[in-house]
């Protein structure tokens, strides 16, 4: 039979190619659907277990939130602080937004000494609220 009867084309020559439009499309599903599928976990990178109270309460967002891990150290913004860092952030603060709250998320295993140092330190900075973060208690009946 002749090739040309039955439409086969014939092999070209050259080098073979890859061709890249659907190699880069395939790329791109891959990336949309991870990124679709991906969790974020929701809690910030320092783990603290916060004491639990039955008389919990929402707040506003109008907050400068201060974390207090289970040694005794002090965080801002997930950033391990000193004592005087904490005032010069809290003055600068509630220098522009004096009606921000101070929000302590103390670990409940920390000391009271930790807590009072950094309520002390709102307080020195004119904070008018200071408040510690808790946990809801599931009351039991």
């Amino acid at each position: 039979m002749d090739p040309a009867i039955l439409n086969i084309p014939k092999p070209r020559g050259g080098k073979p190619e890859i061709v890249m439009a659907p190699l880069i499309d395939i790329v791109f599903l891959l990336l949309i659907f991870f990124m679709v599928t991906t969790v974020f976990p929701e809690q910030s990178g320092l783990q603290i277990e916060k004491p639990e109270s039955e008389h919990s309460a929402q707040l506003t967002n109008n907050h400068f939130v201060v974390t207090v891990d289970q040694r005794g150290e002090v965080f801002f913004k997930e950033k391990r602080i000193t004592m005087e860092d904490l005032k010069r952030l809290l003055k600068e603060t509630l220098q522009f937004h004096p009606d921000n709250m101070v929000l302590i998320k103390a670990d409940r295993r920390s000391t009271t000494e930790a807590l009072i140092r950094v309520m002390d330190a709102g307080k020195s900075c004119g904070a008018k609220k200071i408040g510690i973060a808790t946990d809801d208690k599931a009351t039991e009946r």
